[in-house]
């Protein structure tokens, strides 16, 4: 047994067993039972510094172009004001300075159609007007072309000859078709087969909501040993952004995704997102763990999961899938719904 320099009794020898001091070689002779020095007195040596004394490390840090707060350089949220280094997003609250161009926000244009064919009208070319001719000069109305600077007389307006009524006129064709309306070109889909579409509404809403459910027909097919919750009615999300983000929430990365599929551990932090043009919605995935599938209500679940990046727009019957158990269906909301009362 030694004693180190705080008083403590230890059976190590290198350092103390109490409290982690560090105890210096004993002196060489005999040693006092009780921790004291030698016969010879000699006193116990200094201690040392730490053999832990390094130096400090450099933190890089990231300034955020919001709110100029100060981060760490590989953060994904500012910790101030919550900006997105990401994708750039704002604060939930926050105006932009400038009015920012959504690529899938572009309301449809429409060429102008053409007035349908009819019976072709006269053609009344029009003529300048002869100057008036000054009553001081008669004979220069009387005599056109005799004075250079005497204007032109009035011309007669052309009409087109009526027709012949002996003449048959020829059998009417076919009426032109009018030309297509130019639409905005849809988003590319990759790796999912569109049979047809049907939008779930052309009329604005005030708001829309997304049904979060508990599929366990999604879940038997999924290979996880996590336990499926009960199927029951499903959580209701109102949203009234035109882009809503679908994940788990976590405070310390800063992520609030509006619909919160946080129950299913299958689900990753920012998942996928929900997009809106105001009339039609397209879903894209996140660059997920697990993948996000879109089917169709009636047919068989979907195998094949979305490219990341890569947009679809959802159809009146389609329902997304994500996680283990998780499946989604975005709708407009009810009267109720849009009151709170739902």
């Amino acid at each position: 047994m030694v004693r180190c320099p705080e008083g403590h009794e230890s059976e190590a020898t290198d350092y103390c067993d109490t409290c982690g001091a560090p105890i210096a070689a004993p002196p060489a002779g005999p040693v006092d039972p009780s921790g004291a020095a030698g016969a010879a007195g000699a006193p116990r040596p200094a201690l040392g510094g730490s053999v832990l004394d390094l130096d400090e490390p450099v933190v890089q840090t990231l300034s955020c172009p919001h709110c100029g707060g100060v981060n760490v350089a590989d953060a994904l949220f500012c910790e101030a004001c919550g900006y997105d280094f990401t994708t750039g997003a704002l604060p939930l609250g926050a105006e932009p300075e400038e009015a920012e161009e959504d690529p899938v926000a572009e309301a449809e244009t429409t060429e102008p159609e053409p007035p349908e064919a009819g019976p072709p009208e006269a053609v009344v070319e029009p003529v300048p007007e002869a100057a008036e001719t000054p009553e001081s000069d008669p004979e220069a109305a009387e005599t056109p072309g005799s004075d250079p600077e005497a204007p032109a007389p009035e011309t007669p307006a052309t009409v087109a000859p009526e027709p012949d009524p002996e003449t048959p006129e020829p059998p009417p064709g076919p009426e032109p078709e009018d030309p297509p309306a130019h639409a905005t070109p849809e988003p590319a889909a990759v790796g999912h087969a569109r049979p047809r579409h049907t939008p779930p509404s052309r009329d604005l809403a005030d708001a829309w909501v997304v049904e979060i459910w508990v599929d366990p027909d999604w879940y038997a097919v999924q290979q996880t040993a996590e336990a499926c919750p009960s199927a029951g009615v499903p959580d209701v999300v109102v949203v009234r952004r035109s882009v809503v983000m679908v994940g788990r929430p976590s405070g310390s990365l800063g992520v609030r995704p509006e619909v919160d599929a946080g129950a299913d551990s299958a689900v990753s932090r920012r998942h996928a997102q929900l997009i809106s043009d105001g009339t039609r919605w397209w879903i894209e995935d996140l660059g997920s763990s697990n993948g996000t599938y879109v089917g169709v209500v009636g047919e068989p679940l979907p195998t094949q999961a979305l490219t990341p990046g890569q947009r679809v727009e959802i159809d009146r019957d389609d329902r997304i899938y994500v996680g283990a158990w998780t499946r989604l269906v975005l709708r407009q909301a009810t009267a109720a719904e849009r009151a709170g009362q739902g």
